[in-house]
């Protein structure tokens, strides 16, 4: 018999990998879904001014736009991997404690400063440029580095907060897909407008603006947590809070120690770093790759670099879904669907890396179907990988695995554009791009099989909070009778 302060097992179901809600989730589009797709756009914005430097460098060294006006800088090209991974190097350390810092004082703030020191650096870059050169342009990435670092896990504090067990791989691809449309719109559109009268500084000062726009909407509309919205429906509260089994009000210090020395937490924080190198490689490299190496011009660069990522978009839809069908649906646990997302998709991405390599140049175009698989094997494990273990170990301090996985991350992906530098000295060298590109398929491989090894699904003690009783009987009077049943 159920007594008052018991979950209902129409409402909650234990199906062995975690507590299944099946009780009413209140709107199908609900406060969560807002509050993911604004992280989902303000990541989008962000990691464009990240990765369109890339682009933007091409433009900058060369004379691209039609307005001859427009200033270019030759001498910035002879140091372009120390520019394109600068903003790593300070971007690394502010990762390792913001999640933390969010975790205890609310995230909205620090994510509405963060996103705003990021949109003045990165406007400031045409100005720099003009005044110091290289420097100047390493000074702006610094800045950037600093606001971006901080941004990433301070989102993963709205994810842990807003995200229910059986909606990760779905709500997770909402911000998969803010990442791959910035791919899109910025190869797509800085290609153009790097071409156009308005030349290259147009493009950072467009993408600066809607980085602005966006801390308008997220200073409007964005919340911490279901507890603080005022408009959430009771359904959907308790869905969210019944699901995640955490009070988001209840202030738990974070078990540093305990933290360090799980299993769990190394097989995520290793295999991010593996497949961050490949992503990093791809969203630095690969437009010098076809640009240099293939003979691209700068449309063709554009259309090679957005094309497949938006292809990627589809695939990622139904990866999603897949991925949380075989977990609800029993096919798979969730440390198996985890596992096999993040070993195909690491595994495809860096053979696909590699293989571009043995395009004949005058065939380049061939190129495309195998970008397109790249794109499609990193979208696997965004969407259902790795990417989102975090939350299964516990939700309450993802941000803080995601900081420290972060910040070793971005200390290795720093060395990929400095190891393209090193090793290859002609970039018209198909040999010389295959042994970068192999290098990093080793790299983002090798960590993944450790991942497979010691992955787990299980919530971990020391991330963990139930609702003690009183609570539970305060949210069943609340009329939350799907969830918790009085007898």
């Amino acid at each position: 018999m159920a007594t008052e302060g018991t979950l209902n097992t129409e409402a909650v179901q234990d199906n062995g990998f975690d507590f299944l809600y099946k009780g009413p989730k209140g709107p199908k589009i609900g406060r969560r879904h807002i509050q993911i797709l604004l992280t989902a756009f303000g990541t989008g914005i962000i990691f464009s001014t990240k990765t369109m430097i890339s682009l933007l460098l091409l433009a900058i060294t060369s004379q691209q736009s039609s307005n001859k006006n427009i200033p270019y800088y030759p001498s910035i090209g002879v140091n372009s991997g120390m520019v394109m991974s600068s903003i790593l190097w300070t971007s690394m350390f502010f990762q390792l404690f913001s999640g933390h810092v969010g975790k205890e004082y609310g995230s909205k703030w620090l994510i509405l400063a963060t996103a705003s020191l990021n949109a003045v650096a990165f406007c400031m870059i045409p100005t720099a440029a003009s005044i110091g050169g290289t420097t100047g342009i390493i000074v702006c990435r610094l800045i950037q580095g600093v606001a971006q670092g901080s941004y990433t896990p301070l989102t993963a504090c709205i994810g842990g907060a807003w995200i229910p067990v059986e909606e990760r791989s779905r709500m997770g691809y909402i911000g998969t897909i803010g990442i791959t449309g910035s791919i899109i719109v910025a190869t797509l559109v800085t290609g153009i407008i790097a071409e156009s009268p308005i030349g290259w500084p147009g493009a950072i000062y467009i993408f600066g603006a809607l980085n602005g726009c966006w801390c308008i909407l997220w200073a409007l509309f964005g919340y911490n947590n279901p507890d603080v919205h005022p408009s959430i429906t009771v359904e959907e509260k308790m869905y969210i809070k019944t699901s995640l089994q955490q009070e988001t009000l209840t202030k738990i210090p974070t078990p540093w120690v305990k933290i360090f020395t799980s299993i769990g937490v190394w097989g995520i924080i290793l295999s991010q770093i593996g497949s961050n190198f490949i992503v990093t490689m791809l969203s630095t490299e690969n437009s010098q790759f076809v640009s240099l190496g293939l003979k691209f011009d700068i449309s063709e660069n554009a259309l090679a670099s957005g094309l497949p990522t938006l292809l990627s978009i589809a695939c990622g839809v139904v990866m999603a879904f897949l991925s949380d069908y075989l977990i609800t649906h029993k096919i798979l646990r969730i440390v198996n669907a985890r596992r096999c997302f993040q070993m195909i998709g690491v595994t495809g991405a860096g053979l696909s890396l590699v293989l571009s390599t043995f395009v004949p140049k005058e065939h380049h175009y061939w190129v495309i179907p195998l970008l397109c698989l790249e794109s499609f094997f990193t979208m696997a494990c965004m969407v259902g990988g790795s990417d989102i273990s975090g939350y299964d170990l516990s939700p309450m301090f993802a941000s803080v695995i995601y900081g420290v996985s972060g910040t070793l991350s971005d200390a290795v992906g720093l060395f990929a554009p400095l190891i393209v530098d090193w090793v290859v000295y002609d970039k018209s060298n198909s040999s010389q791009w295959t042994l970068v590109f192999g290098i990093a398929a080793i790299i983002g491989i090798t960590p993944s099989i450790f991942f497979v090894l010691v992955a787990s699904d299980k919530r971990q003690e020391w991330g963990d909070y139930h609702a003690p009783p009183e609570n539970i009987r305060r949210l069943s009077i609340s009329s939350i009778t799907h969830a918790v049943v009085k007898e």
